[in-house]
């Protein structure tokens, strides 16, 4: 990793929300390795989750709501600029967030470095993208990309994506996402024979938020197909008790298929644990709305499950079809069911697609490769715009 890297001014509007736990493990580990971070936000949200000292938010400062709303509407207050004296590189968090810091880092002519993570990549085909909290980043998005200094995006997909947007291919880079591999690794122990031979039953787990883009539904209805195929499985869905949970509960009913719904409290390293397939079937919702590279994925991969996923978004560079897991099509039900019964029935080829998911999980989406490609990124910008 680069040594001597200046202070970095993270900006992420709400720090955090409790699903971002990677722009915290990546902060985390930055500063571990010496790298001073000071983070702007406009309000403080789950500080006991993601303890940090050193963020500035607006809505605590002595002008509170006053500082903020000036912020929110020109892009500049006080205490922002006060802040920005003590930075020599931006880094925004979402492509949103980067249409206020642009302001800034004109102001201090200094580099700004924007991550994509996936809904603000699909914004531009969205209405969404005319809501207020996204009208700033709608009006300045051309302008953002012809004046902002390099865009970080999760995968090939998402590169593409931007580049017909209009951003320009070569101030991209593929920063791939980083989880804590050791928190999710498996010990020899645990993986000498397949779980499901203990109970007699083989678990499919899903993860996440219960919204439309995880495709839950999809994922009840292929698990039901597999079990009219001979599979013998158990299903557990750990969600976040979120908008759609009482229609996937009736539709489990209505299809007749037992599901485990742990408390949304329950650790995902645990749910992990006791699974042998992790079912991420995801797909593009109604608005447009996509995922970026799913974190459950990494972190399947990482507790050494095979994964039974949808060609969607940046999954397939997640996912080595035939390798580490199995992928179907977007909303292909029968193709899930049947890779989740050819699987239940394989506890070698799902050992040997866990193994393999382990190992790219460490070589590729770490925390400590996220770690060393941003910090390229820093030095790389750094020198471009040193004096010498």
């Amino acid at each position: 990793m680069p040594e001597n890297l200046p202070t970095i001014g993270w900006v992420r509007h709400n720090f955090l929300p409790a699903s971002e736990t990677f722009i915290h493990a990546a902060l985390r580990s930055l500063t571990d390795e010496g790298v001073r971070i000071r983070v702007l936000a406009i309000n403080r949200r789950n500080a006991e989750k993601f303890p940090y000292d050193d963020v500035t938010a607006l809505t605590d400062g002595p002008m509170g709501l006053l500082e903020a709303g000036r912020y929110w509407l020109t892009g500049s207050s006080p205490l922002q600029r006060e802040w920005l004296k003590s930075v020599k590189l931006l880094h925004a968090h979402m492509g949103y967030t980067a249409a206020h810091a642009l302001h800034a880092a004109k102001r201090a002519r200094i580099p700004l470095v924007t991550s994509f993570y996936g809904r603000d990549v699909t914004l531009a085909g969205s209405s969404a993208r005319l809501l207020p909290q996204y009208l700033r980043y709608t009006v300045l998005q051309q302008r953002l990309f012809a004046e902002g200094d390099r865009f970080l995006v999760l995968s090939q997909h998402m590169r593409e994506a931007l580049v017909a947007q209009g951003c320009p291919d070569q101030k991209i880079r593929i920063v791939r996402i980083g989880i804590d591999t050791e928190r999710f690794s498996r010990a020899p122990e645990d993986t000498a024979s397949p779980k499901s031979e203990e109970r007699g039953r083989t678990s499919v787990l899903m993860v996440g938020r219960e919204v439309e883009k995880k495709g839950f539904d999809d994922g009840l209805s292929a698990c039901a197909r597999a079990r009219q195929l001979g599979a013998d499985i158990e299903v557990v869905l750990l969600g976040t008790g979120d908008e759609l949970l009482p229609s996937l509960k009736r539709q489990a009913a209505a299809l007749d298929l037992p599901v485990a719904w742990p408390d949304p409290s329950t650790r995902v390293a645990q749910a992990m644990r006791s699974a042998d397939i992790l079912l991420v079937p995801s797909r593009t919702a109604a608005n447009g709305d996509q995922e970026g590279t799913p974190t459950v994925i990494c972190e399947g991969s990482a507790s050494q499950l095979p994964i039974v996923a949808t060609r969607h978004a940046g999954i397939p560079d997640q996912v080595d079809d035939g390798e580490t897991g199995i992928l179907a099509d977007e909303r292909d039900v029968e193709a899930m069911a049947t890779a989740i019964a050819r699987l239940a029935v394989d506890p070698e080829e799902c050992a040997r697609m866990g193994r393999a998911g382990a190992s790219k999980m460490q070589a590729q989406f770490s925390i400590q490769a996220h770690r060393d490609a941003l910090a390229q990124v820093y030095a790389e910008l750094l020198r471009e715009r040193s004096p010498a």
